[in-house]
């Protein structure tokens, strides 16, 4: 006969830490008499201790009898703050006239009940007023927007169908395209800057390994000049004095990595005025000299990826902020996890300093790890992830440069190189001195299915590796760029909040409403920031591009940002909605035909712009808030009858026809069914006294 063998019923659970007892149970096959250890695993198997729940190693004896065995667990209802969930880890051990089998581990998460999710302070608010797409088939991308105030224009780009689109944006409620410019003639587009009556358009090659191109139009989308940069501009921006136009060269390899430019930085000298702008006036600064560097910029934070490339090679420059006397810029270099600065006045590049890493060990720095254990856990593990910024824009207090960064994360996944693995992966081995518990650390529902990098953790050349390295912080950063120190970063307060506000798009993907299914990757995934000054105070807005919609920080204590909001647009009952956001820009009130400030998001995925009223941003001098009707908006409209019509924010209202019959009244509603209705034209009233004109098409 088969001998007694003993399993843990579950390897993965969780407990409210306001349960009193966890019931742990233990299974026991062919039982006879047999012993067998009940271990209590400490650090750095378990983040919880003694404090948090009480167990003591204990042996447990077994007779024939015994079928299972139940552990009465005593769970601690303390009064402290701590990450959203720690666990620990018991395990069978020792048997004696017995064997264990399956997974001798289980990992116990305890849910803390004491910290409250982060709020936010509604200092100002997004108040969401639409959805504009420009292609008018959603069936485009929308990567890039730019607003020019002088002609009350949006500038739209889409890589996939090499456009931009020149919108009219003097109704914010009602914009309208005045003209789609065809890049494909030039190279294809990656990003567009406006300044002064001119658009500065980004153009990869056909070949995007070989030189791009910045192409110059008129207001209207006339072509004026086109001149050559760096392999693969991703990234352009005029000067604020208008002066000069950058671009952040990326310098990608081609798939099969035989082909890997050179990153670089071009600027464009454009005082002389476009008319007589030559190859001439551009500068292209490469990273040669830093070539011999590199041992020295690793020590700070810098990762190299590859070992067979120069690092000049190596580094993508991505995304450009340049600071208001137009004597600085600096460059996010975004797979190495550092930043160039550019001296513009002798067009050099100044240095590059890394960003380091974010110890996710640290309470504050949790994370949903799995996308596969159906439970929300934001916990510490012993992982260093690289900040790896897209976005950063610049601001200043007194004499002190801040860049402010968006910590998506982006690792080398090509098909002739890649660094993309996970902590499961079979060839993925960690040092047993540094991680004891790394067969906790491979479990599925714990960090198994979690990305690293291959490249990036392996300090001694050995088989195997002494670091976890995870590439996006799930955070946005402020660093001070003078001393090149980190002064801030928002932990894990972005996933916090989703997780207890939008359960429904938790780590959601942004092509499925999937929760968790980011978990496993770089979560929300920070993409893009917006700065804006309101009533004297720095806003930060930055869009996650996989949740959706943006957050709203006051930045103006860089040491102490503070939450102020988030909002999002798309759809949570089915998938659909605004999705994938990427580029935002701010439009102050000064700069509208309505007197109000705006937000505006491109979303890359939906191809659609979702249009935000800035509230609380126009306030007088005592310092009260004017009371104003936040704008109240319904779309698509025209609707095709059969279609949802949806509205911006719930409202009470009334269906009315043209002749003035009420058709139809609903309370605290946020869309209407026009399948009932005619093609006609109807009025929506709400209970707040707004009209809207509706098309039924």
């Amino acid at each position: 006969t088969a001998g007694t063998s003993v399993s843990l019923d579950k390897n993965f659970i969780k407990v409210n830490e306001s349960a009193g007892t966890l019931a742990f149970k233990i299974n026991v096959a062919n039982p006879s008499n047999a012993t067998v250890n009940l271990v209590v695993k400490p650090a750095p198997f378990s983040t919880a201790g003694s404090g948090d729940f009480t167990l003591a190693n204990q042996t447990i004896s077994l007779t024939p009898s015994t079928t299972s065995y139940t552990v009465n667990i005593p769970i601690i209802d303390d009064t402290l703050e701590e990450q959203q969930s720690e666990y620990f880890v018991v395990s069978l051990e020792n048997p004696t006239g017995a064997t264990i089998s399956g997974d001798s581990n289980a990992t116990v998460y305890i849910i803390d009940n004491d910290k409250p999710a982060p709020v936010p302070s509604q200092q100002i608010s997004l108040n969401y007023i639409g959805s504009f797409d420009p292609s008018g088939t959603n069936t485009s991308s929308t990567e890039i927007v730019v607003h020019d105030p002088a002609t009350q224009r949006l500038f739209t780009i889409s890589s996939v169908t090499d456009v931009f689109d020149i919108i009219n944006f003097s109704n914010p409620n009602q914009p309208s395209v005045v003209n789609t410019i065809n890049m494909a003639p030039y190279g294809g587009i990656t990003s567009i800057a406006v300044k002064n009556g001119i658009i500065a358009a980004a153009s990869p090659n056909t070949n995007p390994q070989q030189n791009g191109s910045v192409v110059f139009f008129d207001i209207n989308g006339n072509f004026l000049k086109q001149v050559t940069v760096g392999a693969l501009p991703d990234m352009i921006a005029f000067s604020p004095d208008g002066t000069k136009v950058m671009t952040a060269n990326e310098g990608e390899p081609n798939d099969a990595y035989t082909v890997d430019p050179e990153g670089t930085i071009s600027i464009i000298d454009i005082s002389g005025g476009i008319a007589n702008l030559a190859q001439s006036n551009v500068t292209t600064l490469n990273f040669n000299a830093f070539d011999s560097q590199v041992a020295t910029l690793t020590a700070t934070g810098l990762r190299k990826v590859r070992t067979n490339n120069t690092l000049s090679q190596d580094l993508e420059p991505e995304y450009i902020t340049i600071s208001a006397d137009s004597q600085k810029a600096w460059v996010t270099l975004q797979e190495n996890n550092a930043v160039a600065e550019v001296n513009l006045a002798s067009k050099t590049i100044a240095g590059i300093w890394g960003l380091g890493k974010k110890d996710m060990s640290i309470p504050g720095n949790g994370f949903d790890a799995s996308d596969n254990n159906g439970e929300i856990l934001i916990a510490n593990w012993p992982v260093k992830a690289y900040y790896t910024p897209d976005a950063v824009q610049n601001y200043k207090i007194g004499n002190t440069n801040y860049i402010v960064t968006a910590n998506e994360g982006d690792e080398k996944d090509l098909s002739g190189f890649s660094e993309r693995t996970t902590v499961g992966a079979s060839t993925y081995t960690l040092d047993p001195a540094v991680f004891p518990q790394a067969s906790v650390l491979k479990a599925s529902y714990n960090l198994g299915r979690f990305r690293v990098s291959n490249a990036t953790g392996n300090t001694d050349g050995d088989a195997d590796f002494e670091e976890m390295a995870a590439l996006g912080a799930r955070s946005f950063s402020i660093f001070n760029a003078d001393t090149r120190q980190i002064v801030y970063d928002s932990g894990d307060r972005f996933e916090r909040y989703i997780a207890a506000n939008h359960p429904l798009i938790f780590n959601a993907d942004n092509e499925s409403n999937t929760i968790k299914s980011r978990s496993r990757a770089k979560g929300p995934e920070p993409e893009g920031i917006a700065l804006g000054n309101i009533n004297g105070q720095t806003y930060a807005f930055i869009t996650l591009e996989r949740t959706g919609g943006v957050m709203v920080y006051n930045i103006t204590d860089p040491n102490n940002p503070t939450f102020t909001d988030y909002k999002h647009s798309r759809m949570t009952s089915a998938y659909g909605g605004d999705n994938g956001p990427e580029g935002i820009t701010y439009i102050a009130p000064s700069n509208t035909t309505t007197g109000k400030g705006y937000v505006i998001v491109a979303n890359e995925i939906s191809g659609t712009l979702s249009m935000y009223e800035v509230a609380g941003a126009n306030t007088l001098a005592t310092g009260e808030v004017k009371t104003e009707k936040p704008t109240f908006n319904i779309f698509p409209n025209p609707v095709a009858k059969g279609n949802t019509l949806y509205f911006n924010r719930a409202q009470d209202y009334e269906l009315y026809d043209m002749s003035g019959k009420l058709l139809s009244k609903e309370k605290n509603a946020l869309t209407i069914d026009t399948s009932n209705l005619s093609t006609g034209v109807y009025l929506v009233k709400t209970s707040g006294g707004q009209v809207k004109r509706l098309i039924v098409k």
